[in-house]
């Protein structure tokens, strides 16, 4: 238990460097999108105004956090034996779990998927309107906020998925795969953007961060590392 929560420990920290790495890619080559795609950031902003008007929709997020974690259970291959959810809160009891199924509601859009997924059923079979795609866009900027949204309040609030998996093993992870998703939802709406572009640019940002802190810049990775390698390496030299 030590081990896996100190790799843990040691993981989350390691995702710093990628997230930083997402972050910038992001705001250099998907945020001016935006501003293109009205549509997206329309629905966005319009959640966010429903937000600021009306009470926020507990129900319909604790019935999609739920759901969310039956998904990840179904696809790992487990078997979901109860399930319950209300107002004041929501359970499934499965026959499987891990770090993803724990957190897969902090950073996998349901409604958003759900909104791709019907799309795809009716371009299938209907011949769609160009209205159907600025639709499409725009609910997915909606529910991408109410699934944002609701994630930092319950973040706020402290979540058992979180304490299960550790907090700072978790956090980076659920910011890092949310930004992943939100540069993926925008450039499945914008024809300006392609997901080759978005990837390599970010692997190479990543390369290059993770570089500069083993080597190029401060070297506090490569120093720290040798530097325990010499004390363990003494340690079972003296025995």
């Amino acid at each position: 238990m030590i081990l896996i929560r100190t790799s843990k420990l040691i993981l989350g920290v390691l995702l710093i460097p990628a997230c930083v790495a997402a972050t910038v890619v992001f705001a250099r080559d998907i945020f001016p999108v935006l501003k293109i795609e009205i549509w997206f950031s329309v629905g966005l902003l319009s959640y966010l105004l429903l937000l600021a008007i009306f009470q926020q929709p507990i129900r319909t997020y604790i019935f999609g956090h739920e759901l969310t974690h039956i998904l990840w259970v179904w696809l790992f291959g487990g078997r979901v034996k109860g399930f319950k959810a209300a107002s004041t809160g929501g359970e499934v009891r499965t026959s499987k779990s891990n770090f993803l199924i724990f957190l897969a509601p902090y950073f996998f859009p349901l409604y958003s998927a759900l909104a791709i997924a019907l799309y795809g059923i009716l371009i299938l079979f209907f011949s769609l309107p160009p209205l159907a795609a600025r639709i499409l866009s725009f609910l997915l900027g909606f529910t991408w906020a109410f699934h944002f949204t609701f994630t930092l309040f319950v973040l706020i609030q402290g979540q058992p998925d979180i304490w299960a998996t550790g907090r700072i093993f978790s956090f980076p992870l659920i910011y890092l795969i949310n930004i992943v998703i939100l540069a993926v939802l925008i450039i499945f709406v914008s024809p300006s953007r392609s997901y080759g572009t978005f990837f390599s640019s970010l692997w190479q940002k990543t390369q290059t961060d993770y570089r500069y802190l083993w080597t190029d810049g401060p070297g506090i990775c490569e120093k720290t590392y040798h530097l325990y390698r010499e004390k363990v390496e003494a340690l079972f030299a003296g025995r």
